[in-house]
């Protein structure tokens, strides 16, 4: 496929390229979502105090690389004021935003700019990493479905944690890689150093572990299969396991280090744990227990763990709501969230992957163990269902996989030719159609993205990231003011929206609501005068339910223009 060498010397930077046009002027047109507006300023507020108890239910790494851009954009901070009322990370968002009003649009997408720059990364990473597996072809094919992917493009264009996690647990993955093929001490502090910097990303890069562990067991068990002298096989088992040992202990460092060792060491009694599995570890090895981790990283993992048992988050699938989740949600919403030549090009990798694969067994484990386990987690061990972002990681390693289609055996063959380019062709042209509502994307098999809201809400449809949208729908229809229920935290005051909140029963006058809030989720809204939170719950917006709408913006924001008694 890639046989004229400027082709193949170019093609990786050219498509990198277009992924950061396509990410910078997407998220020109959006407003900041939920989570960017807390997860920010904590990061910026990490990075100048090196406090980590604000915002610790996340680690700090992808919130101080964002909070990195604001050394240019300087933005206001009362860092006084926060040390001494200790807000919360929302509260934090609330006054960030008002010390911030004129210049809260630029400072954000500064923090943006360095989330896409994450990508880039990322996506260098998976060309590195095919070119290595399937040569140079193949590993610019799994780049191309990175760089047009509408969730990648959608996640890496904003200041949220998801995008920049799945960056260093790839990086994690490729380094442990590297150690299987060269077992050296290099390759060995390499890969601990790395799975140190994916633990510091997300609490999701946990898992890493048990992958790791099973992908050498796997190996071990192979080996001792293949091995006549049982001797042989025991002395190198035991190495594997003593290795395995220092990239534990190195990635253990990395974390500490990370935290500034800030609160290592506690007895594990001094920790109010909420979780309960972390409270029956701590019944079962007692309170004098030191803790080899900081304290905020271990209390942040506890509050994790405490809400992905359950009770705390409305989940939403197909029109039905719950607190607990479905264990099919990650599959339904990888399904229909990926565009259907996607679909088909990753059922060929699977169904040919023996036929066609020119890797060993270390490759195989590294890219398939993870995406069954991390799928396998998110569905039977977790009840967070909110959104296809929890899996992203997988998306990397199954682009990657994809890369073992340019083969010389597919691509001799006539048919092949043509499918491929052809099913290359379609993909990318989801995403240019789709442009610049990459949050929002459907594929047809949902029926498009006009009919997300049938499926999934929430960070797959709409984040709050319409009110621009919103703004010039206003100003071109000529709308002073517009009754809006909105589904974010942002005061839309500063997108120029002059607004009120809309009551339960539906009066003259013209609304927009959220998609998330006319299928039932309850959330908050920010009043117009005063400034204050009132909770909505489910029924808030029933009666605006049978309504039929003007218009739909961005298929994220309804408008209703009611007369008389509606």
């Amino acid at each position: 496929m890639v046989k004229n060498p400027l082709y193949a010397k170019y093609a990786p930077w050219l498509l990198l390229i277009i992924f950061v046009f396509i990410c910078f002027f997407s998220q020109m047109k959006k407003s900041v979502t939920v989570d960017e507006f807390s997860h920010f300023p904590s990061g910026i507020y990490n990075l100048l105090t090196a406090d980590w108890s604000m915002d610790r239910e996340s680690p700090p790494l992808i919130k101080c690389i964002a909070a990195a851009s604001s050394i240019i954009t300087k933005p206001v901070i009362d860092l006084v004021g926060i040390i001494k009322t200790r807000p919360t990370a929302w509260n934090l968002g609330y006054q960030f935003m008002y010390d911030n009003m004129e210049d809260y649009q630029d400072i954000f997408r500064c923090g943006r700019l360095m989330i896409i720059l994450t990508g880039c990364l990322l996506g260098w990473l998976i060309y590195r990493f095919g070119t290595q597996l399937y040569g140079q072809a193949g590993g610019i094919f799994a780049l191309f479905l990175y760089v047009f992917n509408p969730n990648i493009i959608a996640h890496s264009s904003i200041t949220t944690i998801d995008m920049g996690a799945s960056c260093f647990i790839f990086l994690s993955i490729y380094c442990f890689w590297k150690y299987l093929k060269r077992k050296d001490s290099g390759s060995i502090i390499l890969a601990g150093f790395a799975l140190g910097l994916a633990q510091l990303s997300k609490f999701t890069a946990l898992i890493l572990y048990p992958i790791y562990f099973v992908i050498i067991a796997c190996l071990a068990v192979n080996g001792w299969v293949n091995r006549k002298d049982s001797d042989c096989g025991k002395a190198i088992l035991l190495k594997d396991i003593w290795r395995f040992f220092i990239i534990i202990l190195t990635s253990i460092i990395v974390i500490n280090a990370g935290y500034f060792f800030s609160g290592s060491f506690k007895p594990l009694g001094d920790y109010n744990l909420s979780s309960s599995l972390l409270r029956h570890i701590s019944a079962w090895l007692g309170g004098a227990l030191p803790v080899p981790l900081p304290f905020d990283y271990l209390t942040g993992f506890d509050n994790q763990l405490a809400l992905s048992e359950g009770g705390v988050y409305t989940g939403y699938l197909m029109g039905e709501h719950s607190k607990v989740g479905w264990w099919y949600y990650y599959l339904i919403a990888f399904i229909i969230k990926n565009p259907l030549a996607l679909l088909i090009i990753l059922t060929l990798t699977v169904i040919l992957w023996k036929r066609i694969s020119c890797t060993k067994l270390e490759e195989d484990l590294c890219i398939w163990v993870p995406v069954i386990m991390f799928l396998l987690y998110f569905s039977f061990f977790t009840h967070i269902p909110i959104g296809v972002r929890y899996v992203l990681p997988v998306f990397p390693l199954l682009f990657l996989s994809a890369g073992n289609l340019i083969s010389e055996f597919l691509i001799n063959k006539k048919i092949w030719r043509f499918i491929l380019p052809a099913l290359a062709f379609t993909y990318m042209m989801s995403a240019v159609f789709v442009y610049p509502n990459y949050l929002s994307y459907f594929n047809i098999i949902a029926g498009g993205p006009g009919n997300g809201h049938k499926w999934l809400i929430d960070s797959n449809l709409d984040w709050g990231q319409d009110l621009p949208a919103l703004k010039e729908y206003m100003d071109k229809e000529g709308i002073d003011e517009i009754k809006l229920g909105y589904f974010g935290r942002v005061d839309p005051a500063i997108y120029g929206i002059k607004y009120s909140v809309p009551g339960r029963q539906p009066e003259p006058g013209i609304y927009a609501i959220s998609a998330n809030y006319l299928v039932g989720y309850p959330y908050f809204i920010l009043k117009d005068n005063p400034k204050e939170l009132i909770s909505v719950d489910m029924n808030y917006f029933e009666k605006y339910r049978p309504l039929k709408p003007d218009a739909v913006i961005n298929n994220t924001i309804y408008i209703f223009r009611i007369t008389g008694n509606g």
